[in-house]
């Protein structure tokens, strides 16, 4: 049979790998084909933009991708990137509806795609709503983040986003949420059973053995303890964290997309800016942390978070060091050490170092083993029955 999964999630051509694409890579290594559907914007770049910098980096890199339009990514793998029109008001949703439906048919019936046999996924955003009236084998809205809880004080926003939540969480077959914060907000939004659903680690590619990068081995050269951060970076993350560290002994490795203002921390010497990395070769960067950070600016889109690098950094066996996150700390409070300030993240960093033996390794990586994808796909099938 020619099955088929239809995704929403976050952007395809980000080198970070999410939930989600672990997820959807587990739906394809058991037969199915996979349309992944980038995401359509609900909000304005203005929004959550510290300054005009920040501003100009989200539109260059949302003009970026939507050159990229439709994409072949390997047999049976196939990436749609929508047109849109960038505006935000109820007509200009209704306008991008059509839009979203009219592309989404093309493309379907371009790829021989059976509605009625396909699972409908979605999850970051409402990109795939304008289609929730068809007939799917299985929809399902899996929210690692909460959208209704996004990080901004435009209560006109929040209101629109809750009202939209709602309408997907009413309107698809299964829920599942990546923390307890999360399942239990949605539960309240939707008025339905939510399925727990923590993120997974692809336990393999970061317990191999893997040689350093030749730029890693370079810095580590410089005899200071490596405090390393990979993802994408935004005004989110707590800037002052990184400085502090490179001001006191560490040498700071930032592996990611920057997509925030990060001016403040030019010039300061062991402050390392890497860019983007592939996720096939991440182990090879990340292997040479001596600690790794989960710092950001403490707010209700980071505290009902689950980052899925925790699980990563624990395959790796590495200290984690990281703002006060729920579910961290319930899932892992005994291998993790927490901070609410940047002075705290430097003292438990030093911590962190000092108490580092291969027992603390082992008991790290034996918890982020129990974590796999594939353990995370056998609970899915589990519910949604595929």
């Amino acid at each position: 049979m020619n099955k088929w999964i239809i995704c929403s999630g976050p952007d395809w051509f980000r080198p970070s790998v999410t939930s989600t694409r672990q997820i959807i890579f587990q739906f394809q290594k058991h037969g199915n084909n996979v349309l992944w559907v980038n995401p359509v914007a609900f909000k304005s770049p203005s929004v959550n933009s510290d300054n005009k910098k920040s501003m100009h980096k989200k539109i260059v890199n949302k003009l970026k991708t939507h050159l990229k339009i439709f994409k072949k990514v390997e047999k049976g793998f196939y990436v749609l990137v929508p047109f849109y029109i960038p505006a935000f008001s109820p007509f200009w949703d209704k306008v991008n509806a059509s839009l979203m439906r009219f592309q989404l048919a093309l493309v379907a019936s371009l790829l021989s795609i059976n509605f009625k046999e396909s699972i409908l996924w979605i999850s970051g955003s409402f990109t795939l709503s304008p289609v929730l009236n068809k007939k799917f084998k299985t929809r399902v809205y899996q929210a690692a983040d909460l959208i209704s809880d996004f990080r901004t004080p435009n209560k006109a926003l929040l209101a629109d986003l809750k009202k939209k939540e709602i309408h997907l969480s009413n309107n698809v077959d299964h829920l599942f949420a990546s923390s307890p914060n999360i399942q239990n907000k949605l539960e309240i939004l939707s008025g339905r059973k939510v399925n727990l659903l923590t993120h997974g680690v692809d336990y393999v590619h970061f317990t191999k053995y893997t040689k350093l990068n030749p730029r890693i081995m370079e810095i580590k050269s410089k005899g200071l303890p490596v405090a390393g951060y990979f993802g994408t970076l935004s005004d989110a993350n707590d800037k002052e964290v990184f400085s502090i560290l490179a001001k006191n002994g560490f040498s700071v490795v930032i592996i990611g997309k920057v997509l925030g203002d990060y001016s403040m921390l030019e010039g300061i010497d062991n402050v390392f800016f890497l860019g983007p990395v592939s996720f096939k070769d991440l182990p090879s960067y990340a292997n040479g942390f001596d600690i790794c950070l989960l710092n950001w600016i403490m707010a209700d889109w980071i505290r009902n978070s689950f980052p899925v690098k925790t699980m990563e950094y624990l395959a790796m066996g590495k200290p984690i060091i990281s703002c006060r996150i729920p579910v961290v700390e319930q899932m892992f409070g005994n291998l993790v050490y927490f901070a609410e300030t940047p002075e705290e993240f430097l003292t438990q960093s030093r911590l962190a170092l000092s108490e580092d033996n291969s027992s603390l390794k082992e008991q790290r990586e034996n918890a982020a083993a129990e974590h796999t994808w594939n353990s995370k796909f056998e609970y899915i099938s589990g519910i949604i029955g595929n």
